[in-house]
């Protein structure tokens, strides 16, 4: 940490902390003869007090507009939770219902709508984790990296309420969230925690890119599949299988070879959902190590309050003061 002066050149006011010692201080008395005044080594002591404490007095204020402040800087923290990357589906089916009728991407009751309350409601919940955010459709978007700012994940996770593309390209978004953890030292759980209502074939190479991504980040994945009634069951294998007709199972399929933990629910209405989450943030808890950003912090105030401080005896030391010597 180190300190900062948004009007450095103020300082060059802290001169006048020694005006208090360039006079008496005190308004003269007349007494007929200073012999007879007695020895006051308390008023002695006082008078170099009172002088000590208005040159302070000084001191503070002009570091208080000279406007003193720590610099921004990184911090060690630890907590528990873990890095999550939340993957969030915003293909055109998000704006059906669970029963998988459109209702208009402003409806409360899609797909996409409860997802976003659900999982603004885990993130606040979450203290120590780190949240990065990225949707796709067609495309991946990369919207926020990991932080733990919750006022800019909650933001990014309401901006996401735009209808998106038919296809649903989750190849490329595991890829891109993946690229979160790459090069990063590993100093707790790490998360992809994908929300998607469908699914897409995966082309040989682009799995194997997958498998390696998630062997070398050493993260887990878990799948919310929001399935409606027409939908394909993960653990059912269909009557007449093909990556065409059910990709889900395929996916899913996929997903269980990856050689790293995984955990797939299937959440058939907004209580499932809610349950699913809430199951994710019970199991990751483990102890986390992470950076953080802290901001640069005003010490005007602080510079003030002791400036106050020290005028305060100086203006308890005015009603003591005798106008008058009395015989």
């Amino acid at each position: 940490m180190s300190v900062g002066f948004t009007a450095p050149w103020v300082l060059v006011g802290a001169i006048s902390a020694l005006a208090p010692w360039l006079g008496a201080g005190q308004r003269a008395s007349r007494y007929s003869s200073l012999r007879v005044v007695p020895d006051d080594r308390f008023s002695r002591i006082a008078d170099r007090a009172m002088k000590i404490f208005a040159s302070l007095s000084l001191l503070a204020l002009i570091m208080g507009v000279a406007g003193p402040y720590l610099r921004a800087h990184w911090q060690e923290k630890i907590g528990t939770g873990a890095q999550i990357v939340l993957l969030v589906d915003r293909s055109s089916s998000m704006s059906d219902n669970f029963a998988g009728r459109y209702l208009g991407g402003a409806a409360r009751e899609t797909k996409s709508a409860v997802a976003r309350q659900l999982l603004a409601e885990f993130v606040a919940r979450r203290r120590d984790d780190l949240f990065g955010i990225v949707t796709f459709s067609a495309a991946p978007i990369y919207v926020l990296p990991l932080t733990q700012d919750r006022d800019a994940v909650l933001a990014a996770i309401a901006s996401a309420s735009e209808r998106g593309h038919g296809v649903t390209n989750i190849a490329s978004g595991l890829v891109m969230a993946l690229d979160f953890f790459a090069d990063k030292p590993i100093t707790g759980s790490r998360i992809v925690l994908l929300v998607s209502d469908g699914a897409a074939r995966i082309e040989e190479e682009t799995r194997a890119r997958i498998r390696q991504a998630f062997v070398d980040s050493q993260a887990r994945l878990y799948w919310i599949y929001l399935r409606n009634p027409r939908g394909a069951r993960l653990d059912e294998k269909p009557k007449n299988p093909g990556e065409s007709t059910t990709p889900e199972y395929f996916l899913h399929e996929f997903f269980r070879g990856l050689g790293a933990p995984y955990r797939a629910y299937e959440a058939e209405n907004p209580d499932a959902l809610g349950s699913a989450i809430a199951d994710v943030g019970r199991l990751e808890n483990e102890p986390l190590h992470y950076m953080a950003k802290l901001p640069r912090k005003d010490l005007s105030s602080y510079c003030y309050v002791v400036a106050l401080l020290f005028l305060a005896p100086l203006l308890a030391s005015r009603a003591l003061e005798f106008d008058q010597w009395r015989s």
